[in-house]
């Protein structure tokens, strides 16, 4: 992984101009909305519309959760499955494709990932956003909370029609 959200939004930046893209709609999920967040407010020029998914402006992430996973990094612990960033509506077959998906990235990465968000502060750039912006969330999100009914942490996955929904409305209607 790398060290910084804002590593991360270079990395994503290079990847647009390498494709050539002009301006996009950008959807970002968790530390992705954050990722989102400061390549929209660096480059508004590139970003014609932002979505941001179960995301926060500043993480507030407990010890333990750090902790533990640098436990699994040092292999003192499995890798933990745990269904807290689901709703309890969530049936188990969602939650084993989205533990499938966590067994493929590296234990490391996610690690990094969880220091980088936990410096990272995206309030200031808050007022530097210029494009239009949809905000999605799980209404049983404990991580970022408050959104769609029936929907956690991974709300696009647990509900993704309806997700898919929103955000198409919202690339329609963008000018």
């Amino acid at each position: 992984g790398l060290p910084t959200v804002e590593a991360y939004a270079d990395f994503v930046l290079a990847f647009a101009r390498a494709l050539g893209l002009r301006r996009l709609v950008l959807v970002g999920r968790s530390m992705g909305g954050a990722v989102a967040l400061a390549l929209a407010a660096g480059h508004p020029e590139l970003v014609e519309g932002l979505v941001l998914v179960c995301t926060a402006a500043r993480f507030v992430l407990a010890p333990e959760t750090i902790a533990g996973c640098r436990d699994v990094v040092r292999g003192r612990l499995p890798q933990q499955f745990t269904t807290e960033t689901f709703s309890p509506a969530t049936g188990l077959e969602i939650m084993r494709q989205a533990w499938t998906e966590q067994v493929k990235t590296d234990p490391r990465v996610r690690y990094t990932d969880l220091l980088a968000c936990q410096a990272f502060d995206g309030r200031p750039l808050l007022g530097r956003v210029r494009s239009p912006t949809l905000v999605v969330a799980g209404a049983d999100d404990q991580v970022t909370p408050v959104g769609i009914p029936h929907a956690g942490h991974q709300a696009p996955l647990e509900q993704a029609d309806a997700f898919n929904r929103l955000v198409a409305g919202f690339a329609t209607e963008l000018p």
